[in-house]
């Protein structure tokens, strides 16, 4: 793209950081509302929105700020969804073994990502990289359908689990997390 390698490296950083800042800023701020799903849903649509720009910019040839800005979108929005993706596992489990079963599938599955990238970026698609960015965007539009199909679908259990609790009248807030007792009703 007309860059030298040191120019290429200096202009590589920044995004990253900023990416680093927004990631300890969405951790902090879904915990203290104690929601993953809006936040995911958010980062995922930003992550499309710049892949979208990188692969539109680069189909078309627009100028290179406008791919620049696409990776100001891209990078934050990845990085915060995959560490919410991570936390949110991890808080939906009710034990230690559902816990750690569920992250073991969770780096199953990304370690994929490695082995799909290598096909997705092949040296004759640069300097550019069409196919590769599109199909990211594409992928970060399915994480926002699935992350909000999986909030209403764990909205309509919590509903279940409350109707359970109210009946019982076991509203006790002691061992939610336990080896003996998994799938309380009252676990969120």
């Amino acid at each position: 793209m007309g860059f030298s390698a040191l120019s290429s490296q200096a202009l590589a950083a920044p995004p990253y950081l900023f990416a680093f800042g927004i990631v300890l800023l969405t951790a902090y701020l879904s915990d203290r509302f104690r929601d993953r799903s809006s936040f995911l849903c958010i980062h995922a649509i930003v992550a499309f929105v710049g892949y979208s720009l990188i692969a539109i910019g680069g189909r078309f040839g627009w100028a290179v700020g406008w791919r620049y800005a696409g990776i100001y979108l891209a990078a934050p929005g990845f990085f915060s969804a995959i560490t919410i993706i991570i936390t949110w596992t991890i808080n939906n489990q009710d034990s230690d073994s559902k816990r750690g079963t569920g992250m073991a599938l969770l780096n199953i599955i990304g370690q994929c990502g490695p082995l799909l990238g290598t096909r997705l970026y092949p040296k004759e698609d640069g300097p550019y990289y069409v196919k590769g960015m599109s199909v990211c965007a594409g992928f970060m539009l399915l994480v926002f359908f699935v992350s909000l199909g999986l909030r209403l679908q764990l909205a309509k259990e919590n509903r279940r689990r409350d109707a359970i609790a109210s009946t019982d009248g076991d509203g006790d807030q002691e061992g939610l997390v336990t080896k003996e007792k998994v799938n309380r009703p009252q676990f969120r």
